[in-house]
């Protein structure tokens, strides 16, 4: 993570920036000095235009956000996007479909019958 942020986060793409603060944000590491750079730097991008986020990308970055604002929300309120930002990321979350998976549908059917 240092060496990220002393880099700048040269060469990261949209891509691996949303991966990498959603992988922080799902792994519950905090960390200041890189949450710093990647606000500036997302915020300088989605402010030049969103087109480079895809839906994905706004959706990590959204439970980023969310992760930042409940879990760190007195360390963390420095490195929260704009509110328009936000807005963008939360309604790619919306926009999304949910796709229920095999997996689910198995769950669901066996807590059923067990009444659960």
């Amino acid at each position: 993570a240092e060496a990220a942020v002393r880099s700048g986060l040269a060469g990261f793409t949209p891509q691996a920036l949303a991966n990498m603060v959603w992988a922080f944000a799902t792994a519950d590491q905090y960390h200041a000095l890189l949450f710093a750079e990647c606000s500036r730097v997302v915020s300088g991008s989605l402010w030049e235009g969103p087109s480079g986020y895809g839906i994905d990308e706004r959706r990590q970055l959204h439970q980023w956000q969310l992760w930042l604002f409940l879990e760190h929300a007195a360390d963390a309120q420095q490195h929260l996007l704009s509110e328009s930002e936000r807005r963008l990321c939360c309604d790619a979350m919306h926009d999304t479909q949910v796709r229920v998976s095999a997996l689910q549908r198995s769950v669901a059917a066996a807590l059923a019958a067990v009444r659960f």
